[in-house]
């Protein structure tokens, strides 16, 4: 299976001093914008639809599709993740990311963030663990399930990153960026704008378990 995400928006480096109630939001922010774009590829895709629509009964129990039971397994502080990519279907993935960003073509390597940046962006594409859930989260203002790419961020069998200059002025980013809960300033800065587009390659590992008859 393959297919494209795109993120377009700030995009922070982890830092040592920055509070981990920060962090929580900012990669929570980006898991929401990419929960649509996941909730889509649920539909269009007919192995993983026939995951949204197929059901199962237990005795007594009601109907329910066969994406809820695996987010059942990924219940963080109420919230039911779905992830696309996890070994309950024996799946891992490739990543090829072009990473845009304000500035010198190449200058995004020498200034040493970037390891940091994409850290930040792989925690985003993963479902949390409890303690990288924001406080005060209400579960019931999230998706259900929530869709996210990975079950763990182990399930990346390799990636590659090209970085190049995001052709926007600093008005035009300042523009581009969307309003934030994160109370981190660099939010909010036209140099923490980036447009990801983010090639995912999955691949079948030797666990392949009940997608075994589905041709993704």
């Amino acid at each position: 299976m393959e297919f494209r995400l795109i993120y377009p928006g700030p995009l922070l480096a982890s830092q040592r001093d920055e509070t981990r109630q920060a962090r929580r939001i900012h990669a929570h922010e980006i898991r929401r914008k990419l929960h649509s774009q996941l909730e889509e590829q649920w539909r269009v895709q007919p192995a993983l639809n026939w995951l949204k629509t197929a059901s199962i009964q237990d005795k007594g129990a009601p109907h329910r599709a066969r994406v809820d039971e695996l987010a059942d397994k990924y219940i963080r502080r109420g919230i039911h993740f779905a992830p696309l990519v996890s070994e309950d279907y024996g799946m891992a993935c490739g990543l090829d990311i072009l990473f845009l960003r304000r500035g010198e073509r190449g200058k995004v390597i020498q200034t040493g963030d970037l390891d940091n940046r994409i850290k930040t962006f792989f925690d985003a594409l993963s479902v949390p663990q409890e303690n990288q859930i924001p406080d005060d989260l209400d579960p019931g203002q999230e998706p259900n399930p929530f869709y996210c790419l990975l079950a763990d961020d182990s399930l990346i069998t390799h990636f590659r990153i090209t970085a190049d200059r995001l052709l926007l002025s600093e008005q035009e980013a300042l523009t581009a960026l969307v309003r934030t809960d994160s109370k981190d300033q660099g939010a909010q800065s036209p140099e923490s704008m980036v447009c990801l587009i983010i090639s995912v390659r999955t691949v079948n590992t030797d666990r392949l378990k009940s997608l075994a008859e589905c041709d993704l």
